[in-house]
């Protein structure tokens, strides 16, 4: 599958191209984000990837405590790093989903 749980409450979801995007909206329950990547800024992914500790230090290392703090989106950069190394293909538009 083409995602990754953010934290206890959110889901990322990454896709190649805005029609798959498109054709995958409608089967989601509550898209809270849905955006080019390139249109990402960090004001809209810090709720979502950044909550309370939680997030990623690194594609192998999830953020566990604040001691660790790291921007929102480098949080969201390793999030994708982790889901291209699952799936392998890359990540032009993005959503996230509460769920």
């Amino acid at each position: 599958m083409n995602s990754i749980k953010l934290s206890n409450y959110y889901r990322l979801y990454a896709f190649s191209d805005y029609q798959s995007m498109k054709a995958a909206l409608p089967y989601m329950r509550r898209v809270v984000l849905a955006k080019a990547l390139t249109e990402v800024e960090e004001t809209d992914v810090r709720g979502y990837v950044w909550r309370s500790g939680s997030g990623f230090k690194n594609y192998l290392n999830p953020l566990n405590s604040q001691l660790n703090k790291s921007t929102a989106i480098n949080s969201l950069i390793t999030a994708l790093q982790a889901l291209y190394k699952n799936n392998g293909f890359s990540a032009r538009y993005i959503v996230v989903e509460r769920g």
